[in-house]
């Protein structure tokens, strides 16, 4: 009989060491903080390498990754310049914040070090590699996905990690798959969107500017740009197909500005900015002052909006996003005390999906300012700038590294206080509830804007059926899942 008993004990444990690993038996976490105390030295001993050879620029890249992964990595604290009293970093002999080394003897000195980081971004690689598998090999597939971001950062286009996060290939760049099924529906959209109809004659206040508008008309749109045709033109189709765009979004149709007509005006240079202040708007004092520092600015007659860019793409996207944010007025019965980061959430949407483009830098507020970083430790982010990809990686990175700003003060967010994160989470929040509740989305942004923060927040309470937290709480799992 004890035999038997012992044949079947052993059958039992061969078969327990046979199956793949439970995700209980998984300690992502802990298995997480061990990776990133790992990766954190190397980052540091990377900057030691650029630092020895005066290349201060890249080596402060260095330590900060460093300090992302383990806030308080004594090695990167120490090449920065900083010791430890009293149980904090204070300035001791700070790095300089120049190269020591320009021209050929920049480009010689980095060699060395470019070579090193070479071989350490493959070491980093396959040690992130590895917990990726590993947890997925427990089962953990959460774990696996979410583990994928830190291969992602350093073999961008590792397939398996792509596989696993749900991206697809646009070109030459990933996207969540949600985001290139839209992109894809905008790219669509601005086909077969209109040019307009060529306007002859001159304009009186070109004229008055001292310059001369290519112009192009629809029933709802006049735009007009100063330069030679067909620029115009290119401006009317961008406009209309975000037009038509948001009132997809926001489920209306028919004339989208209460029967009005909205004109748009592309303003190549300073001159002819400050002029339609000046000649136009007939702005003075404070007011005129203020404007100049401006890259923008509404008319009321004609009612639209105008805008001084030398590139066209950044002029498209600011005069966009303004006639999105007119048509959300317009949906919601002309109620423009709305929360900031709805404008800025709502705007970029619309952009991101038609022009491909999310401009972070505000480019009309009470006060001079910019939506930028604020960290203490600057991150790297390797996105490019003025793209809905930037702003995904940021809120991915706020939520990883735990510097999400919460759902509950961007409700109560003003416009001066906008910065890069802010931004970030305000499109990115967009996508989720688009993705995952479009209906209780349109809901939400036609009910209108709410002048205190307790009545957005029980506006968004009431149109989603749960509370702040619980929302905030599902958008931060889905960013996770698919950023």
């Amino acid at each position: 009989m004890k035999r038997a008993f012992s044949a079947i004990l052993i059958l039992a444990l061969l078969l327990v060491c046979s199956v793949p690993g439970r995700a209980g038996d998984f300690d992502y976490k802990k298995e997480r903080g061990k990776l990133w105390e790992w990766l954190a030295d190397k980052h540091a001993d990377l900057g030691d390498t650029y630092k020895a050879v005066q290349i201060y620029t890249l080596a402060r890249k260095q330590y900060d990754r460093a300090r992302e992964l383990e806030p308080d990595n004594k090695s990167a604290w120490k090449g920065l310049g900083y010791k430890k009293k009293d149980d904090k970093w204070v300035p001791d002999e700070p790095m300089p914040t120049e190269d020591g080394v320009s021209g050929k003897d920049y480009l010689e000195a980095r060699k060395k070090p470019d070579e090193e980081k070479l071989k350490v971004w493959d070491k980093c690689a396959d040690r992130c590699r590895k917990l990726m598998e590993n947890a997925a090999k427990a089962g953990d597939d959460r774990s696996a996905r979410i583990a994928a971001v830190d291969l992602l950062y350093y073999v961008p286009d590792d397939s398996e990690a792509r596989k696993l996060r749900g991206h697809v290939k646009d070109g030459d760049t990933w996207l969540p798959a949600f985001s290139k099924k839209w992109r894809d529906e905008g790219h669509k959209i601005v086909e077969a969107a209109s040019f307009g109809e060529e306007v002859e004659g001159a304009d009186p206040q070109a004229a008055l500017i001292g310059a001369t508008f290519d112009r192009r008309s629809s029933e709802y749109l006049m735009v007009r740009a100063a330069q030679a045709a067909p620029r115009a033109k290119f401006l009317h189709r961008n406009a209309d197909a975000c037009i038509q765009r948001a009132q997809a979004l926001l489920g209306t149709d028919g004339s989208p500005f209460g029967g009005r007509q909205y004109t748009l005006t592309h303003l190549q240079t300073r001159d002819e900015y400050v002029a339609m202040l000046e000649k136009v708007l007939k702005l003075e004092g404070d007011d005129l002052e203020f404007s100049r520092k401006l890259n923008g600015h509404g008319q009321k007659d004609p009612y639209g909006y105008f805008v001084c860019s030398a590139v066209d793409a950044a002029a498209d996207d600011m005069l966009c996003n303004t006639l999105t944010l007119s048509l959300l007025a317009y949906a919601q019965n002309g109620i423009r005390d709305r929360s900031p980061w709805v404008d800025t959430g709502f705007g970029y949407l619309v952009t991101s999906q038609v022009l491909g483009t999310t401009m972070v830098q505000r480019y009309t507020m009470k006060d001079v300012g910019t939506t930028t970083a604020d960290d203490k430790v600057i991150p790297e982010f390797t996105k490019k700038s003025g793209t809905p990809d930037l702003l995904r990686e940021v809120a991915l990175y706020d939520i990883r590294f735990d510097r999400d700003i919460p759902l509950g003060m961007l409700v109560a967010t003003e416009i001066n206080d906008m910065q890069q994160a802010h931004a970030a989470k305000s499109f990115s929040f967009m996508e989720f509830i688009y993705d995952q509740h479009p209906e209780q989305a349109t809901t939400w942004l036609k009910s209108g804007g709410k002048k205190k923060a307790s009545e957005r927040i029980e506006a968004l309470e009431t149109a989603f059926g749960k509370k702040l937290n619980e929302i905030e709480d599902e958008w931060r799992e889905w960013v996770l899942m698919n950023y």
